[in-house]
């Protein structure tokens, strides 16, 4: 059935409003003469609410979202106190609990985070309390026994490792992938059904939020096997980025060679990219900086030398995959701009890119790289504050150039990093726009805000263009893949963003979350 949408706010596009909007039963945006012609047709009253393109993520973690929305939740907790309440409660809801495994916690939370702390609320099994940064994770004495740790062995790593006192004995804290996983590889197995109600969920909350496409940044076997076990259930649509380490690049090879011909006929499911990550992040101090941290008085981590970085990037060519390079410090980014000149790539990612300079975006604009950024991390919130001690607050204010970026030509596109933090589109934009999302904050670095109109177009448009999705946009032709809120978002102050409300999410056409005309 033809349908015709009117007496509301209409977005073909951030900057294009027309007074009605057709769709054909094949859920393609048409003609008024086209859907005249319609053998059935169907008035869809707005009834004043705003009709615009729907959402589109290019950087999220879906299933590690969906397994934290299901299990205990602590980012919440801003004392120690509370958050070993919330422990210990959720042990005696479940006494036969082997292993506790609970996020996100925040990094600014008032007491010490130490082993100690959690041992006096939970000693008898293991504690793993994942940070909002997720390069960090925070365990009791009883997880480091289960993995050997002790004061006499505790194991090095290229970046990243455990945090020791000046008694050289493990806080509790462990920094980047390889030093915490020698803790989670003893965590119980997840099973794949686990994994696809994980994924579900994710899904119904990203649809929730107005998203209808998200590209996964870090998908192993086992997320791929949840992915293709899942796919008969799941109802939008997801580009992978295939995880590639250093430490394991020819096995990922491997990997990602026969995943790409597992996929090939897919149309839901499609490969898309490479994810690698070239250093750490501010929070554990491993972000690869030029000028020293004001803490270590080191320059932070790189994962990849040079010539094993321009064989994988090379690999991705070879392969028709995107690069899509994780780079935070701005030392990290010229090394990755390094590799991507001298391998030529055209199509390449640098996500994050949190510290730049100038000339490293004048350069960036030059290979014709994409920035992939989260906006809502431009605000002086805890995950922000808690690496003013590291950067110092000069460098700390210079974060999250969006301006910078575009005014430089350079093509954008937004995300979340969910669960690095909040999945809804409608606080990432405000925070573009605004530099915070509560009024009581303090705004990060004005001068890098952008405008609604940019900040919508780098949450739709520009999202599709870089994962080939068609337009994004609701002009003639393109696929109605609409979202309808409550009022307008081009015309709403910070205060009126909190009030913004998703009513209605259509993919192709069909409607993914139901519209009330009434």
């Amino acid at each position: 059935m033809a349908q015709r949408f009117s007496n509301g706010t209409i977005y073909l596009d951030s900057e294009t409003k027309v007074s009605e909007l057709f769709v054909s039963d094949g859920g393609l945006v048409i003609s008024k003469s086209a859907y005249e012609c319609a053998e059935t047709k169907e008035d869809v009253d707005l009834a004043g609410k705003t009709l615009l393109p729907a959402f589109r993520d290019a950087h999220i973690h879906p299933l590690l979202g969906g397994r934290e929305a299901l299990g205990l939740d602590v980012k919440h907790a801003r004392t120690t106190a509370e958050l070993g309440s919330l422990l210990k409660e959720h042990l005696a809801k479940n006494p036969g609990l082997k292993w506790l495994d609970a996020g996100t916690y925040n990094r600014g939370i008032d007491g010490p985070q130490t082993r100690e702390t959690l041992d006096k609320y939970v000693d008898t099994i293991p504690v793993i309390l994942h940070a909002d940064d997720h390069h960090t994770i925070w365990v009791n004495s009883k997880a480091m026994e289960v993995a050997g740790i002790t004061q006499d062995d505790v194991p090095k790593f290229p970046i990243g490792g455990f945090d020791i006192d000046a008694e050289g004995i493990p806080t509790g804290l462990v920094r980047e992938s390889l030093a915490k996983d020698t803790i989670l590889k003893h965590a119980p197995k997840r099973s794949l059904q686990d994994d696809v109600q994980a994924l579900l969920k994710a899904e119904s909350m990203l649809i929730e939020a107005g998203i209808v496409e998200v590209q996964d940044a870090w998908v192993n076997d086992q997320i791929l096997a949840a992915y293709l076990r899942a796919q008969p259930q799941l109802k939008l649509d997801y580009k992978l980025a295939f995880s590639m380490e250093s430490q394991s690049l020819d096995s990922d090879i491997r990997f990602i060679n026969t995943a790409v011909n597992q996929l090939d006929s897919n149309l839901q499911i499609r490969p898309h990219s490479v994810k690698i990550f070239v250093d750490g992040v501010f929070g554990s101090a491993t972000a690869f900086v030029t000028e020293p941290y004001l803490t270590t008085q080191t320059t932070g981590d790189l994962s990849w030398t040079k010539e094993k970085l321009e064989s994988a990037l090379i690999f991705a060519k070879d392969l028709g995959l995107q690069a899509h390079l994780h780079a935070i410090g701005d030392a990290a980014v010229a090394f990755a701009l390094d590799s991507i000149e001298s391998t030529q790539l055209t199509n390449s990612v640098i996500a994050h890119a949190e510290l730049t300079t100038a000339a490293l975006l004048k350069r960036a604009s030059a290979l014709g790289v994409t920035m992939c950024v989260q906006p809502y991390w431009a605000q002086r919130n805890d995950l922000l504050l808690t690496c003013t001690h590291h950067l110092g607050e000069q460098r700390l204010e210079s974060l999250y150039a969006f301006r910078s970026m575009l005014d430089q030509a350079i093509p954008l596109v937004f995300s979340s990093d969910w669960p690095v933090s909040s999945h809804k589109p409608l606080e990432g934009l405000a925070t573009a726009v605004f530099r915070r999302l509560q009024s009581a904050q303090k705004p990060h670095n004005l001068s890098e805000a952008i405008t609604i109109q940019e900040a919508v177009s780098t949450y739709t448009s520009s999202v599709a263009t870089l994962l080939s999705s068609g337009t994004g946009t609701l002009k003639q032709g393109s696929e109605f893949d609409a979202l309808v809120l409550n009022s307008d978002l081009m015309q709403q102050d910070l205060e009126g963003f909190s009030s913004l409300e998703v009513l209605a999410v259509y993919k192709k056409g069909v409607a993914l979350l139901p519209h009330h005309h009434n």
